[in-house]
């Protein structure tokens, strides 16, 4: 599957030791988000909220993406059936795909 990477922030948008926190699914589905960690030495981390799972992080020219197929993605079995046929989210922002 190609990978769509959106743009999340910049790197500066989220200050040393710090976190943002990016939200999944649709909004009637209450998921848990995924915390975009940035390090003291700019390495930046994606996991979902609680750590049970990561997430691929592209870090270009000073601005973070997230695949958007794996943020599409349900995390768990719970998550699957709860989305059922619908998906877990469509793909939106297909603007800030690169």
């Amino acid at each position: 599957m190609a990978e769509y990477w959106k743009l999340i922030c910049k790197l500066k948008d989220i200050p040393p030791q710090g976190m943002r926190l990016v939200p999944r699914g649709l909004a009637w589905q209450e998921l848990p988000g995924v915390a975009v960690i940035r390090t003291l030495d700019d390495q930046v981390f994606a996991i979902l909220d609680g750590g049970a799972r990561h997430y691929a992080v592209k870090l270009e020219e000073g601005k973070i993406f997230l695949d958007l197929n794996e943020l599409n993605a349900p995390a768990s079995r719970a998550e699957a059936a709860l989305a059922g046929a619908f998906g877990v989210a469509p793909h939106v922002g297909a603007n800030s795909w690169t």
